[in-house]
């Protein structure tokens, strides 16, 4: 807030749903357990071929994705969101928000860019927002 009330609030792109970042590695998992390669030059790319998850001990999948530089990024399977926030962002001048997608099927995006929408017209609370939400794609940002 102290940014937004200190600097002109166009200058900010806030994000308000995402899939965490987890853990980033310069090791390809997709080349050392999907193909017989051994970097880029003979991997035969499969990253673009194959999905990667990660289970952990509670069942959520955390989803696995290589970068243009043969990076890999885990990101946490279930997506955050700072919808109880957007009211007070928006009092403070905030007028531009991001929502990045990860995996999400074309009917789960348009639930959660509908549950938004209806958010920033006043129609819902970011607490049902997030409720509304939280069974299939995310948790609160606490």
């Amino acid at each position: 807030m102290a940014l937004l009330t200190t600097t002109p609030a166009d200058w900010f792109d806030i994000t308000v749903h995402q899939h965490m970042p987890m853990f980033h590695m310069e090791h390809c998992v997709f080349c050392a357990f999907l193909s017989d390669g051994t970097d880029f030059s003979n991997c035969g790319r499969p990253c673009e071929k194959h999905g990667v998850v990660l289970c952990d001990r509670t069942g959520t999948e955390h989803i696995l994705q290589a970068d243009a530089g043969c990076r890999n990024t885990l990101y946490n399977g279930v997506a955050q969101t700072g919808a109880e926030f957007i009211p007070r962002l928006i009092e403070h001048g905030a007028r531009h928000f991001r929502i990045d997608f990860l995996n999400e099927t074309p009917p789960q995006v348009q639930q959660i860019l509908s549950c938004y929408q209806q958010l920033l017209r006043g129609d819902i609370t970011g607490r049902q927002l997030w409720q509304t939400l939280k069974p299939d794609c995310l948790t609160q940002i606490l």
